[in-house]
């Protein structure tokens, strides 16, 4: 089939072009111009280019495709609406023109956030929605408004919304996976809150990229939400996932816990610090990553299995190996 994948020079939007030529389908790879395509190299895909914020430049560029896989986003936690611009903005733009050019489908990449931070143990999609409110953080905004959004375009073309696991890491990832194997391969020190035993749900990126294909071909998809998250094993401890790394990267770990009640007061000073002053930049620690590092944040892909076929192609021992061996293919590549 005919598709086109937003954000694909990206971490997942890579990882999901390059599934999608090996499938035989014809990718269109939409890129923000000005934006680094060294994760499409060798890839015999047709790039475009479009700031998808800009309705004018996405004219005509949706015509012959017949899917639309839209994972495109600002994933930033600074304050600023120009994240909602770009998210909420951007969606609304790309689904009139996907309805515009007789897409048959729309993929959307949400994310767990909407559900807000709690406790979760084994939740699913019935889970509520968060209610957001002026103090809720953009990019939570962004998202829970883009999943309102695409209810209201059902009628007019057959949409499908993919929550991803909280802990996306594999090749490609220049930004977590990157930056945490590098702090360790670096002697760095790593802190992890309380004991790092909270349970977090996680993907490997070639395993999200699976699931969303799934969403993109199964009749069963239209209309539905979909959890893609690994489930061997069930759930991960961020203790255990930076040990493996310093395992596989044949280092002794440096590792230290640190008490959630130091780490909660300084988030929120960051927080109303970061609102009031400096909505445009991301804040080093903030009460979104002690929330994400302090709560049980597990969510079954029992769905997906169940009605799209999505299954854990790549285990989670082989993508820890598969992670750190294009982390050092990278290091190699810089000498």
């Amino acid at each position: 089939m005919n598709v086109l994948v937003t954000g694909a020079n990206g971490f997942i939007g890579s990882n999901l072009t390059q599934l999608l030529l090996r499938e035989g389908h014809t990718v269109k790879a939409m890129v923000l111009p000005g934006t680094d395509l060294s994760n499409l190299d060798g890839l015999s895909c047709e790039i475009v280019y479009a700031d998808i914020t800009r309705r004018e430049m996405l004219d005509g560029l949706l015509n012959d495709v017949e899917v639309v896989f839209h994972l495109a986003a600002l994933p930033s936690l600074a304050w600023s609406n120009n994240i909602i611009r770009v998210n909420y903005g951007g969606t609304w733009n790309l689904l009139a023109e996907a309805v515009k050019s007789k897409v048959c489908r729309f993929v959307f990449m949400s994310s767990l956030v909407v559900h807000g931070f709690e406790n979760f143990e084994n939740a699913d999609e019935t889970t509520p929605l968060v209610k957001t409110g002026w103090l809720t953080r953009p990019y939570i905004v962004s998202k829970v408004k883009c999943e309102e959004l695409l209810e209201l375009f059902k009628d007019k073309i057959e949409t499908v919304i993919i929550r991803p696991g909280f802990n996306i890491y594999g090749p490609n990832d220049r930004m977590t996976s990157k930056e945490m194997l590098e702090r360790l391969e670096n002697g760095k020190l790593m802190g992890y809150v309380n004991d790092g035993q909270s349970k977090l749900g996680y993907v490997y990126s070639e395993n999200l990229a699976y699931g969303l294909l799934c969403a993109g071909v199964s009749p069963n998809a239209a209309g539905n939400t979909y959890i893609i998250a690994d489930y061997e094993p069930q759930y991960l401890h961020l203790k255990n996932l930076l040990e493996l790394f310093c395992k596989e990267l044949n280092i002794k770990p440096k590792l230290s816990a640190v008490p959630s009640f130091l780490f909660m007061p300084v988030g929120f000073v960051m927080d109303v610090v970061h609102f009031l002053f400096l909505r445009k930049k991301m804040p080093l620690i903030s009460t979104y990553i002690v929330n994400t590092s302090t709560h049980d944040l597990h969510f079954s892909s029992a769905k997906a299995q169940r009605e799209i076929g999505f299954k854990q192609q790549v285990s989670f021992e082989e993508g820890i190996k598969r992670t750190v061996a294009w982390y050092q293919k990278q290091n190699r590549a810089k000498k």
